[in-house]
């Protein structure tokens, strides 16, 4: 694997950038591309300012790869990218192929996805075409992981934030962006379009019992 000190954030997105996109994406998948330097942002959140890939790191949803194959280039040990749609994953292989990396591919639906991870990465649907999608994978992603970073359009950041505490989690740190969106489907009018995006880094909040068992353990 890579070693991450020596892989500064514009050259990782300079490597993202070079990789290919699906040409034809599925709009029911609200299958958009993270951009390279909101991806770069977010690996770099969780490898440097975090240390949060140093273990097995899952991109759920990975579509064609671009934040498990970052993540093996900024050094992490193990990453599993999990997609539903097998022609997006065919174009993952290729990127990873052509990035030098090693990337365990997996077609699947997230439901079926059991194994424990130290870190979720993920751009999950925005739930502009199926009703709460984002909020699915996040709910699948706390059962994986005790550390998610998951990118979500800023529009939503109120009820985010109360989904994430009613779930037990915490928002450890929110960070905006604009994101560029590529021209993919029929009903985009410009080239190019922006979103304001948010990248969270969500943990898990301590149970009261094992908030009570280490306050007896400090006081034994």
């Amino acid at each position: 694997m890579a070693d991450k000190r020596q892989l500064s954030k514009r050259q990782l997105e300079i490597q993202l950038d070079k990789l290919k996109i699906l040409e034809s994406p599925n709009l029911k998948l609200e299958q958009y591309p993270v951009s390279s330097e909101v991806a770069s942002e977010l690996l770099y959140m969780a490898g440097f300012e975090h240390n949060d890939l140093d273990g097995r790191v899952l991109d759920l949803g990975t579509g064609t790869g671009r934040l498990a194959i970052g993540a093996a280039l900024m050094g992490a040990e193990e990453v599993i990218g999990v997609d539903v749609d097998k022609r997006a994953l065919a174009l993952a292989r290729e990127n990873a192929e052509a990035s030098g990396v090693r990337v365990e591919w997996v077609q699947s639906g997230m439901e079926k996805v059991t194994l424990r991870f130290d870190t979720v990465l993920m751009n999950p649907p925005y739930g502009t075409r199926t009703s709460h999608a984002d909020t699915r994978f996040l709910e699948k992603a706390f059962e994986l992981a005790s550390v998610v970073y998951s990118i979500h359009k800023s529009a939503t950041r109120d009820f985010l934030l109360q989904f994430v505490t009613k779930s037990g989690w915490k928002v450890d740190e929110v960070r905006s962006m604009r994101m560029e969106i590529p021209h993919l489907f029929e009903f985009h009018q410009k080239k190019r379009g922006r979103v304001e995006v948010d990248l969270y880094r969500l943990i898990r909040t301590p149970s009261k019992r094992t908030s009570m068992a280490e306050n007896e353990t400090r006081h034994s």
